[in-house]
C-alpha cells in the first residue's frame, strides 16, 4: 500500500515498530536474496500501546540510539503501518465512474456508504475485477492522524520517509513457494500483543482483522541472542506456558468464524479457504500450529521461503520475515 503522501525511492532501510520492539532490515541483493544487515531493540511497556505512540520523548531517545547503532542517519526508510490501524474491505465501484474519478468518489462514499471505525482516513485502493455493471476493488484504510504521527516522528529524527506498507502484504511477498493464483489463504500472524487475520483471495487481501491480546510483558523477560547480538528472545518469567497460551484462546476461536464468514457471506458459498499460513514473533509459535490444526481440517503451514541468508552466512530469524517482505516491495 502506497500511502498518498509517501513516494518510493531506490535504496531503503526497512523499519517496524511494535508495542515492544523496533526492528530494522536492509537487503544486500534480491537475486540471490541476501540480507545485508538487521537488528532489533526492545521497547519498554507504555511507550507504544496498540500501535499508538504514547511517549514520544522516550521513543525518540531509543530511536536515536538505534539510528546511531544501525547507521541509519539521513537514510531513506520504509515502515510498516501498525496492524491495529489497518482496515481492508472489499467494495464495489459503479462502472460509470472513470478511473481518474475513483479517488474522489471514494472520498464521498467514506463515512456515508462505506463505513470505517475512524474518521479522516488515509486510504488506497486496487481494482480487482468487474461484474454486472460494477467494479470490484479492495480498500486499504488507516486513521490519517495516527499514520501522520509516525511520519512526523521519523522525519523529526532526520530519516527520509519513502514508503509505507501493511504487514499482511509484506508477509505475502515471502510466500513465493506457497501461494497459488487459484488458492485462497487465511494468513494468521501471532505476536506478543495481538493476533492478525488476513484473508487472501487469489493473491488479493480482501479482509483483515486485528485482535489485541491481554498479554502482560512483565511476565516475560528478554535476552539478547548470544550468537549474533542482533536481536532478543522472549522467555517466560512469572507464569506457566499453559497460562500464556490460554490468553490466545478467544482469538484463535475466531478462525472457525472467519472460515464460515468467508464461505457463506463473502463468497456466497462459491469458494472456501484452502490453507492456513502461520507467522509471527511469538516464541510458542509451534504450539499454536498444533492448536490451530486441532480446530480445522485445513493444511496449516508455516510462513517460509527458501532459506534466507544474511551477509554473515547465517539464516535470517523468523521474526524478521515481515521486514523481509517490506524490503522486497517493488522488487519482485
Amino acid at each position: 500500500m502506497n500511502l498518498p503522501f509517501f513516494r518510493s525511492q531506490n535504496s531503503f532501510s526497512n523499519i517496524l515498530i511494535t508495542d515492544y520492539a523496533i526492528q530494522f532490515l536492509e537487503l544486500r541483493s534480491a537475486n540471490p536474496l541476501v540480507v545485508q544487515r538487521f537488528g532489533e531493540h526492545f521497547l519498554p511497556a507504555g511507550i507504544v500501546v496498540n500501535g499508538k505512540i504514547i511517549d514520544q520523548d522516550k521513543l525518540s531517545l531509543i530511536m536515536d540510539e538505534c539510528i546511531q547503532e544501525w547507521s541509519l542517519k539521513r537514510k531513506n526508510i520504509r515502515f510498516v503501518v501498525p496492524d491495529a490501524f489497518v482496515i481492508i474491505k472489499k467494495i464495489t465501484i459503479p462502472s460509470d465512474i472513470k478511473n481518474d474519478e475513483i479517488k474522489g468518489y471514494l472520498y464521498l462514499e467514506l463515512g456515508s456508504n462505506i463505513h470505517l471505525p475512524f474518521e479522516e482516513p488515509v486510504f488506497d485502493y486496487q481494482v480487482i475485477g468487474s461484474s454486472e455493471g460494477e467494479r470490484e476493488a479492495i480498500l486499504f484504510a488507516a486513521p490519517e492522524q495516527e499514520v501522520k504521527n509516525y511520519a512526523d516522528f521519523f522525519e523529526s529524527r532526520k530519516l527520509k520517509l519513502s514508503a509505507a506498507d501493511i504487514s499482511p502484504l509484506c508477509g505475502f511477498r515471502v510466500l513465493s513457494d506457497l501461494k497459488s493464483a487459484h488458492e485462497n489463504i487465511l494468513f494468521v500472524q501471532i505476536d506478543m500483543k495481538s493476533v492478525t487475520f488476513t484473508i487472501f483471495e487469489k493473491e488479493q487481501p480482501i479482509l483483515m482483522r486485528n485482535l489485541p491480546v491481554a498479554q502482560q510483558l512483565k511476565n516475560w523477560e528478554h535476552q539478547t541472542d548470544q550468537l549474533t547480538g542482533q536481536y532478543f528472545q522472549f522467555s517466560l518469567k512469572d507464569e506457566s506456558k499453559e497460562e500464556a497460551l490460554l490468553l490466545y484462546e478467544d482469538s484463535l476461536g475466531e478462525i472457525e468464524k472467519l472460515l464460515g464468514f468467508y464461505k457463506f457471506s463473502v463468497s456466497q458459498g462459491e469458494q472456501e479457504i484452502g490453507k492456513i499460513v502461520i507467522a509471527g514473533d511469538h516464541p510458542f509459535l509451534p504450539d499454536f500450529f498444533e492448536k490451530i490444526s486441532s480446530i480445522t481440517n485445513l493444511p496449516v503451514i508455516p510462513l517460509r521461503r527458501e532459506q534466507v541468508e544474511t551477509s554473515k552466512n547465517g539464516p535470517l530469524p523468523e521474526k524478521f520475515k515481515v521486514l523481509l517482505g517490506l524490503a522486497l516491495k517493488e522488487v519482485e
